[in-house]
């Protein structure tokens, strides 16, 4: 609208001026016109440069994440893509469903920041604020909505809220994580160590409860349990190796 008011007065201050010949109506419409007309361009170039006319409008938005390695591994991952050579900057990599396939990632931009926060829970969530300029009433989207800088975003900041347990790595070095732990020589130690683990602890439960010395059921529960715990400690000792 604003555009059709300045069209209109630039024709009106042309028009007043130029054909009407009586001193009074032609000194009042071009008055009129002409400060119609330098309004408008004022309004523009403020809404232009200054936002005038919108206000910054800050919206949030919570939801669970899961591991960038999906359900392949005991121990949950956030995985991250360096860009550029600063380390300041990454592209983080989640998924917002246990089995999805496609995983989602932030966005690479300069209004966007992302921060990785250790928390207590064992679920990781995923907290999105967004800054938007939007139209401080229905008459300023009525008179600049034509220009399209509503909604423009300003600052995007995603907190990821992680388990402490869950290692944050690059790319890169879950390439070598996955490597590594497929390696034979990795594997067989891993299994000779985690049947050492297991045997330990379970004499130490059998010490402190003699009734699962015959309760199979239990000691095959508390197998799975420690056989869980061997794996999420073996993996957080070789993504800390992977690290140094």
């Amino acid at each position: 609208m604003i555009l059709i008011l300045l069209i209109l007065s630039a024709v009106a201050f042309f028009v007043s001026f130029i054909y009407i010949d009586r001193l009074f109506p032609r000194t009042l419409l071009t008055l009129i016109s002409g400060v119609v007309l330098i309004l408008s361009l004022a309004a523009i170039a403020a809404n232009y440069h200054d936002h005038f006319g919108l206000q910054k409008v800050t919206t949030q938005q919570t939801r669970r994440i899961y591991s960038s390695a999906g359900s392949k591994m005991p121990v949950g991952l956030l995985l991250y893509q360096p860009i550029g050579t600063s380390g300041k900057d990454n592209v983080y990599i989640y998924t917002t469903k246990a089995n999805q396939k496609k995983p989602s990632h932030t966005q690479a931009n300069s209004m966007t920041v992302n921060r990785v926060i250790a928390v207590s829970s064992q679920k990781a969530r995923l907290q999105t604020s967004e800054t938007h300029w939007e139209y401080r009433s229905n008459f300023n989207r009525f008179l600049f909505g034509i220009a399209g800088n509503g909604h423009e975003l300003t600052r995007r900041v995603n907190r990821f809220y992680l388990p402490k347990s869950w290692p944050r790595l690059s790319t890169v070095q879950a390439k070598a994580l996955q490597k590594q732990m497929g390696s034979a020589k990795f594997q067989a130690q891993a299994k000779t160590q985690a049947a050492a683990y297991l045997q330990t602890h379970m004499q130490e439960a059998i010490a402190k409860q003699p009734a699962l010395a015959t309760d199979r059921q239990a000691q095959q529960r508390l197998g799975k349990q420690f056989a869980a715990d061997f794996q999420r400690q073996l993996i957080q000792e070789t993504v800390s190796q992977l690290k140094k």
